[in-house]
């Protein structure tokens, strides 16, 4: 994946920010990246912080775990935003 295709997909996610060249994901937005290797599908989740360089994607997840990926082994991402509870219960009547 291109760097100006990924900074566009992460620009797009609800509450991402920008700081230098890293993406900031706050705790209550899941994201997900999905880099192909050679015979598999990599899957990086939870990730709190993207940092993209010309050639280099590093991914830190909430765990504080780092993973470096060339850009082009890039697949795409998935975002997910948290369920929402219901706080109050009614007996349904």
């Amino acid at each position: 994946m291109k760097l100006e295709l990924l900074a566009r997909i992460f620009d797009t996610l609800p509450g991402v920010r920008k700081e230098g060249t890293a993406f900031l994901v706050p705790d209550q937005v899941e994201v997900s990246v999905f880099v192909g290797l050679s015979s598999e599908v990599v899957t990086v989740t939870r990730v709190a912080r993207a940092e993209t360089a010309a050639d280099l994607l590093t991914l830190e997840t909430h765990k504080s775990e780092r993973f470096y990926f060339p850009m082009a082994d890039v697949a795409g991402v998935k975002c997910s935003a948290p369920e929402k509870r219901t706080t109050g219960r009614s007996a349904g009547f």
